[in-house]
């Protein structure tokens, strides 16, 4: 990383563009930052919650930014650029940071594979606005955005909900999920009624438990509860939230083999099956 500074450093001082240092000096920090070029405009595809999450969670510094230029490097200096995409050079001013560590830079630069029109011209960003994802920037500006995706058009709606995920991840209250440990099934008194609940582990060395209960008429109600004592009026889980993400993107599809035990093993894995079918999809599109 210290050279990679050092080159962007360079290479954001050098008034020549299309010198041959500047050549040398951008074809190196794209190896080195090989997976790090963003890119955002109205073009892009829309991001799921999940995406924001993966983002939000990734990042340790947030910010609304106003691009000022955007410079086009040429094809012969942009290695690794994909097709349809030119690479830029992004200077933005920050209009307010949603999440840093400490005092963000008033400007950053970064890098940005953006993608052009049919006849191969990038777009024009000077005056747009964007929510940008990045690494902790020097005192100097220089910024690297955490993912390829890692730039984004701003709306109010966007920033909001990533102010909701940034809240949630601060305050701790939606654990990590790794996996399932085990789980059991109980008959209930009438017909068609029976509770299971599965032993849920936790990054943190802890864990918590998903319950499910099926009742005659009904959709299956899941609560997952994070203490010892398990009671009906535990709250279901609330959909686009932090800790929603937590199981639908990180839950297996199916049950580990080891947890498959007993003779109800068959209807333990159905409720398994309604419990990821009543979370819904994760959603993530990369």
């Amino acid at each position: 990383m210290e050279f990679t500074q050092h080159a962007y450093s360079a290479a954001v001082r050098s008034p020549a563009i299309h010198s041959k240092s500047w050549r040398l000096l951008v074809g190196a920090i794209a190896i080195a930052c090989a997976g790090s070029v963003g890119a955002a405009h109205a073009a892009e595809t829309t991001l799921s919650y999940a995406d924001l999450a993966d983002l939000t969670l990734a990042a340790p510094v947030i910010v609304r930014a106003t691009i000022k230029s955007a410079e086009r490097i040429g094809a012969a200096d942009s290695p690794g650029l994909a097709a349809g995409k030119a690479r830029l050079l992004v200077t933005a001013t920050v209009d307010a940071a949603l999440v840093a560590p400490g005092a963000v830079p008033p400007v950053l630069r970064w890098l940005w594979d953006a993608p052009v029109d049919e006849r191969g011209r990038p777009p024009k960003p000077k005056g747009e606005v964007a929510l940008a994802w990045i690494g902790t920037p020097g005192a100097d500006g220089k910024a690297t955005l955490v993912s390829a995706r890692g730039q984004q058009p701003w709306s109010p709606a966007i920033e909001a909900r990533v102010r909701a995920i940034a809240t949630e991840m601060l305050a701790g209250t939606a654990p990590v999920v790794t996996g399932v440990s085990n789980g059991f099934r109980v008959p209930g008194t009438v017909e068609g009624e029976s509770e299971s609940q599965f032993f849920l582990s936790l990054a943190n060395g802890h864990s918590v438990t998903m319950v499910v209960i099926s009742r005659p008429g009904e959709a299956r109600k899941v609560t997952v509860s994070n203490g010892d004592v398990i009671d009906e009026s535990a709250a279901p889980v609330q959909p686009q939230t932090l800790g929603w993400y937590r199981l639908a993107c990180a839950l297996p599809a199916n049950l580990p083999p080891a947890v498959m035990n007993g003779d109800d093993s068959a209807a333990l894995a159905a409720d398994w099956k309604a419990a990821l079918a009543s979370l819904g999809p994760c959603g993530r599109t990369s």
